[in-house]
């Protein structure tokens, strides 16, 4: 008999713990910067492409594999998530609707794994099949998805953008919607899904896109030197007429790793408005912009500066309306000309709110709607007009409000309502009336009236007040058996909106409490609390998110030995410095495409674009800042750490794959726990962006059986 293999087995089924045989070798590289000296490990392992690493992944995800396939409950998961798709009867997502009324959307039903898309004439017109995936490049084999699209101004034409393997970097094409046939050209080089989309002129024949001249993420020179470029579909060609880019406007001081991209506000608008973006949540931007009988000039005209702090704008004739953060943390509303601002001194519309962040604003020909939130978690709707602001109550209390029209020249006004535990509503608002105007099929009692949120404020390690959202069953006991799994992200100003999500329902279901942590770094309570977790203060994010953990301990929740934790991209870093800095406090900590080696991400592709959120390498003060939030380089030797889950795409565009790869290994190495460090790294998926719909149930269910299997439900156990 073999022993050593019995034993291994043994191990495995016992306590989990990984074959010691299988680390990953460590090769330390030693570099010196700004008079820090850094230690790294497993620097090579930054080259994917070496069969040592390959080999490795392959290794790792059969390990992973093999493990899911013993907790025999992860299919009810996935079951679960199946039933709840054939119940809704279909899903719709990415609508857009013309000036006109057209309406087109995605649709997927349930037998489907991939959304097709439709349209109709209007919003009670019967609907038409317009484009399927299939059609496109059927040879290639390859499962295309559509990851945006855009109607021109009167619905006769459409841009299609499909991708695949979660590359999100994709392909163009134009579709004539009367004949449904597609134009010859395909343009290449894509990603309107990230950046400020397509923009169609007046004229309807030619769109404004951002082109990536490097399309590989492993590439030094990936997102540098992108170009907002028009084409022509008159001229069926894949050339394009250059209108805002690094080479073609020298003079505007735009910077090769800056995002220039170009919007226009509706087909009656005389003006382009361009804008030098990049950074994310709320990096300010520089803004121009261009007479459209100028186009084909480089007669760009200086609108607003990044020190101008504008967030959001809308242009109305020779008008701005904005919303800015400048002397106002919590945002205001003000208007300005555009021949002649006065950004220092504009005429104020809509005052700061003193407790209550202004979050969106859309202008009809009827008035200026608003939506206010507190604390990121409860919505309320207001209408300015005459100089005289009114709530407008819409029956019930959502956590978010995001607001739509088809343009500021037209009566309606479009609302998403959603919240932690409603159906996600879409109403109409127009003459003083609202309407139901939801296409998806809503499930009647698709939550129990068991299931509660409760929205409380916990004291942070400096007093500062920490939002905190608890979703649970109302009948389970407060003790410390309950499991948690937590939740947050922390980064870009970017808020945990309410929003219905079955992953949350699976967890509450299982009996466990679900925890949404509003920490700084986002921007439940504006552009103080974004600031709150930015460079300097990025520590408050993850000791907010340790804060919560320890108040739902001291509070009888749950118990150390029952939380779990879970994010993702930048949430990484709260994640991975949670771990490092309190690893007694969680038993399993779950990250996706994470950003868990910020200090390397710093000097790769976008390097120079992230560091307008986190820092630079280059400063050496911001090298400190970046060196305490590096995860990665927190890890100890022999240190007791919980279990991890770590997943990733090969095909990820926005986190190389080798953070979670290079955290993973050390983790390995060095955890002295006796607690399971796996890896699962997908070859066909990126960032969960554009996953079809099979990918994304079979993901839910690795991290929910994992995270149960570890705070010790009897029912996902390994057999």
């Amino acid at each position: 008999m073999n022993w050593k293999l019995l034993a291994m087995i043994l191990c495995f089924i016992l306590s989990g713990c990984h074959d010691k045989t299988n680390h990953l070798p460590s090769k330390v590289v030693i570099e010196k910067s700004h008079g820090i000296i850094i230690k790294d490990p497993y620097r090579y392992a930054e080259d994917t492409n070496s069969s040592i690493i390959k080999n490795w992944i392959a290794d790792q995800n059969e390990t992973s594999k093999k493990l899911f396939s013993r907790i025999k409950k992860r299919q009810y998961l996935i079951d679960l998530q199946m039933d709840h798709d054939k119940k809704k009867a279909f899903v719709i997502s990415r609508l857009k609707v013309t000036e006109n009324g057209r309406h087109f959307y995605l649709k997927r039903l349930p037998e489907e794994n991939i959304p097709k898309l439709y349209y109709r004439n209007s919003f009670s017109s019967q609907e038409e099949l317009l484009y399927d995936t299939k059609q496109f490049k059927p040879k290639t084999q390859h499962e295309y998805i559509i990851n945006y699209l855009q109607p021109n101004w009167d619905g006769t034409k459409i841009v299609i953008s499909l991708t695949y393997n979660g590359k999100e970097i994709s392909e163009l094409i134009i579709l004539d919607v009367l004949s449904k046939k597609t134009h010859p050209e395909i343009l290449t080089n894509a990603w309107p899904s990230s950046s400020e989309g397509i923009k169609w002129l007046p004229n309807n024949s030619e769109f404004i896109y951002s082109y990536y001249p490097v399309i590989d993420p492993k590439s030094k020179k990936f997102l540098k030197n992108t170009k907002a470029v028009l084409h022509d579909i008159n001229k069926p060609s894949v050339n394009f007429t250059e209108i805002l880019s690094k080479e073609h406007n020298p003079n505007l001081d735009i910077k090769e790793e800056d995002f220039p991209v170009v919007s226009i506000e509706n087909s009656k608008s005389k003006y382009l408005i361009g804008k030098i973006t990049g950074g994310g949540g709320l990096s300010y931007s520089n803004s121009y912009y261009l007479h459209l009988n100028n186009i084909t000039t480089k007669k760009w005209m200086p609108l607003f500066k990044k020190s101008n702090q504008i967030k959001d704008f809308i242009i109305k004739e020779d008008s701005i309306i904005y919303k800015t953060s400048k002397e106002a943390p919590n945002f205001k509303i003000c208007i300005t000309s555009i021949k002649n601002p006065n950004f220092q001194n504009p005429r104020v519309l809509v005052k700061e709110h003193k407790n209550k962040v202004i979050t969106d604003f859309e202008i009809t020909n009827e008035a200026l709607y608003f939506v206010t939130n507190t604390n990121g978690v409860k919505a309320e709707l207001y209408k300015y007009t005459n100089n005289t602001t009114e709530k407008i109550k819409l029956g019930t209390t959502y956590g978010s409000l995001i607001l739509n029209t088809k343009s500021s020249n037209h009566s309606e006004l479009w609302i998403t309502a959603q919240g932690w535990t409603t159906n996600n509503k879409r109403y109409e608002y127009k003459n003083g009336l609202i309407k139901d105007k939801c296409l998806n099929n809503l499930l009647e009692n698709e939550i129990s009236s068991d299931i509660v949120v409760e929205e409380i404020e916990i004291d942070g390690h400096d007093g500062e007040k920490i939002p905190l959202s608890l979703i649970y069953n109302k009948n389970i006991q407060k003790n410390s058996q309950n499991i948690v799994m937590m939740d947050s992200y922390g980064s870009f100003g970017i808020s945990m909106r309410p929003s219905f999500s079955l992953r949350r329902l699976l967890w509450v279901i299982e009996g466990g409490i679900y925890a949404i942590a509003h920490v700084r770094g986002g921007g439940e309570k504006g552009d103080t609390w974004h600031k709150g977790g930015y460079k300097s203060t990025k520590p408050n994010t993850w000791k907010d998110f340790i804060s919560c953990a320890e108040f739902l301990i001291e509070n009888n929740y749950t118990s150390s030995k029952k939380i779990a934790i879970w994010s993702g991209s930048a949430g990484g870093i709260l994640i991975g410095r949670a771990i490092t800095d309190r690893p007694d406090l969680f038993t399993v900590a779950v990250v996706e495409f994470g950003s868990l080696n910020i200090l390397r991400s710093i000097v790769h592709a976008n390097g120079d674009n992230i560091a307008k959120e986190f820092g630079s390498v280059k400063d050496s003060t911001e090298f400190k800042y970046l060196l305490e939030m590096d995860a990665y380089l927190h890890i100890k030797d022999n240190q007791k750490y919980p279990a991890t889950l770590l997943t990733a795409g090969l095909n990820d565009p926005r986190v190389p794959v080798w953070n979670t790869i290079k955290f993973g290994a050390r983790l390995q190495k060095v955890n002295t726990s006796n607690k399971p460090n796996f890896l699962l790294i997908d070859s066909e998926s990126g960032h969960a962006k554009d996953d079809p719909k099979l990918k994304e149930f079979e993901r839910y269910a690795n991290i929910l059986s994992f995270a149960l299997w570890q705070t010790g439900h009897p029912d996902y156990q390994p057999e």
